[in-house]
């Protein structure tokens, strides 16, 4: 089985971080991390490695309501949040999607959303606070100690790494989700005990 993190960024010339996460019936797994720039380059990665789950750090929706981000129209009476925003809150900060950031993260995760649904499963994620609900204070120090991985990670890469790793909770049924399937969720680790599910490898 293959899970897929990304770690999306707004903007095409910055880095987006992957991470595959490959698991076998022998329950050995590995971990394989990379750098991508366009969205022909990230779809065409997914298309090469079909994986069975892809979880994103992006936003995937729109809040309920909004046709658009733009401050200007109508639908602006819908707000700056989803509930799965609001329900994460309790556990690490978000911004607002309206937010000039923010606003190009979710145009472009809502872009890959409509290309990749229906074809892949697909969750949105959030890496940092997933890393908070394991108490891990050090991305890459945490994860060698379940994982043996590529030389020098990148920021990005290291969260694309978290991603896959709750994909992998999320399918081991040890996740929170939050908001719901209107709008759209946001999977994280239950907690830390779900880090005994890797240490049973």
């Amino acid at each position: 089985m293959k899970i897929m993190g990304i770690d999306l960024a707004g903007k095409v010339d910055n880095p987006t971080g992957i991470c595959i996460l490959n698991t076998d019936e022998s329950r050995e797994y590995e971990i394989d991390m990379g750098t991508l720039y366009t969205d022909e380059e990230i779809l065409g990665n997914i298309d090469r490695l079909q994986p069975s789950l892809i979880a994103i750090d992006a936003p995937l929706s729109l809040p309920k309501g909004r046709c658009c981000l733009e401050k200007e129209c109508e639908c602006a009476v819908g707000g700056h949040f989803r509930q799965s925003e609001r329900e994460i809150r309790r556990y690490g900060s978000v911004l607002p999607l309206t937010f000039t950031g923010m606003k190009m993260l979710t145009l472009r995760g809502v872009g890959l959303a409509s290309v990749l649904l229906g074809k892949f499963q697909l969750k949105e994620t959030h890496p940092r606070t997933a890393g908070k609900m394991l108490n891990w204070e050090n991305l890459e120090k945490d994860l060698e100690n379940y994982f043996h991985l590529p030389p020098n990670p990148t920021e990005h890469e290291l969260d694309a790494a978290i991603a896959a790793l709750t994909g992998f909770f999320y399918i081991n049924d040890c996740f929170l989700e939050l908001g719901n399937e209107d709008e759209g969720t946001i999977i994280l680790p239950k907690g830390k005990d779900c880090l005994e599910i890797l240490k049973k490898v």
